[in-house]
């Protein structure tokens, strides 16, 4: 497989762990699909899947995915510290290895174009697949999230991309679209004050003055009652990871709060942690290629044709 597409969906479900184990076997049942990484919150009442694999398994199993969420995910129950509109939340197309964004957004219509006709739900284009320039910023799409969906597709403005725009209090609807890789996180802080919190969140993120490329979200974890912030770096080549991390310190400071572990969400690109790892130890004028695997890697490819 020379040309590795990954799709990383989010789904609304979280706590149930046998619908989640369930599901992941399901998918896993399908040929030629590898499953990446499997990431349950029961704070976000959320789980975020990656798999990789051909077109077609890809296609497949992420029918699978809308399947098994319509029969299970009644949106009207759900409760979650994270912004959402329905069931299967958000399907992203990410281009891994040789593949190009173009060929990302034209699988990424393709697919949305057979979830909406197969479960006549409304379904939104976003990131580089979105058709207006007010639909790329997934946090748009998602204002007044669920619980303000109905009347929102009541606005010509927000006729969905593809399917019904009818409500369907059930699921809710779904955005898809191809995007660059991302980082997510969460960091974990030792207050339960939710003001600070949402103050720090508030002066790292781009849409409120923060730093560009992110994206920030704060709630309270019910089990130890401290908080987290939630991240998303949309670009972490233009905004490291440790940027990031240093600039919630500082803030934190402010108000006597100190981070106490930080979590990564999903598959995370080998870069964002070397860049890191080089600024925390200072070190400069360095090779990739001066990592063991990565050099050994190289001459194996060279000589052997491995991909």
């Amino acid at each position: 497989m020379s040309k590795i597409i990954s799709v990383i969906p989010n789904i609304c479900e979280g706590k149930d762990c046998k619908f989640i184990d369930d599901l992941t076997n399901k998918l896993n049942s399908v040929n030629d699909i590898v499953i990446l990484d499997v990431s349950m919150d029961k704070t976000r009442n959320r789980t975020v899947f990656a798999f990789t694999g051909t077109k077609k398994a890809i296609f497949e199993a992420g029918m699978i995915l809308y399947d098994e969420a319509f029969k299970h995910i009644d949106m009207r129950k759900h409760k979650g510290e994270y912004p959402r509109i329905g069931a299967v939340d958000v399907f992203p197309f990410v281009p891994l290895k040789d593949v190009s964004i173009k060929e990302s957004i034209e699988a990424s219509i393709e697919f949305a174009k057979k979830v909406a006709d197969e479960f006549k739900i409304p379904v939104y284009l976003f990131a580089e697949s979105a058709k207006s320039l007010l639909r790329k910023n997934i946090d748009k799409i998602r204002e007044g999230e669920y619980e303000g969906l109905e009347s929102r597709l009541k606005d010509p403005n927000w006729k969905p991309d593809f399917g019904s725009d009818e409500f369907k209090p059930d699921f809710g609807a779904t955005i898809i679209g191809a995007r660059y890789p991302i980082v997510s996180f969460k960091i974990f802080l030792n207050t339960p004050d939710l003001k600070i919190v949402k103050y720090i969140s508030n002066s790292i993120q781009e849409s409120t003055g923060g730093l560009h490329n992110v994206i920030a979200y704060c709630g309270i974890i019910n089990e130890s009652h401290l908080t987290q912030i939630v991240v998303k770096i949309t670009n972490y080549k233009a905004t490291p990871l440790y940027k990031v991390i240093e600039l919630v310190r500082i803030e934190a400071k402010k108000f006597g709060v100190n981070i106490l572990e930080v979590e990564m969400i999903g598959l995370i690109p080998e870069k964002a942690f070397l860049d890191s790892a080089m600024y925390y130890m200072n070190i400069n004028n360095f090779s990739y290629e001066r990592i063991a695997e990565k050099n050994i890697q190289k001459h194996l490819n060279e000589k052997l044709g491995f991909i």
